[in-house]
């Protein structure tokens, strides 16, 4: 196993759809997305400690295949542990140029559970 290996994680992008309750109202139900490759490590950068100071618990480093399926503001959900993120930053802002010799866009994201 690589070092590289050590920090792959499978995921899928989290979907929200609202389901009708009967009464005229609705709630949020989620389901698996699309999968996808993703590798991140607990950022613990002097930006993030600033982010930790408004609120924010977590703050990760990622990298995935470029064409990966998350964009800003998706929630996503590392399959071998269970637990939920979400994207704080836009991964098609950090992508690599299309003459690099490889297609990875990288982005932030923070700990958060699943809105309801």
């Amino acid at each position: 196993m690589s070092l590289l290996d050590a920090y792959a994680r499978p995921c899928v992008r989290m979907d929200k759809t609202g389901v009708e309750d009967g009464e005229g109202g609705s709630h949020v139900h989620w389901k698996d997305g699309a999968p996808f490759t993703a590798y991140f490590a607990l950022d613990t950068s002097m930006e993030a400690r600033r982010a930790e100071r408004t609120g924010v618990t977590s703050l990760y480093s990622a990298l995935v295949d470029r064409d990966a399926p998350i964009g800003y503001d998706d929630y996503f959900k590392d399959s071998t542990t269970g637990l939920t993120y979400r994207v704080t930053s836009n991964p098609a802002e950090k992508a690599s140029p299309l003459s690099a010799g490889f297609a990875l866009k990288y982005f932030t994201a923070e700990r958060k559970e699943l809105p309801t």
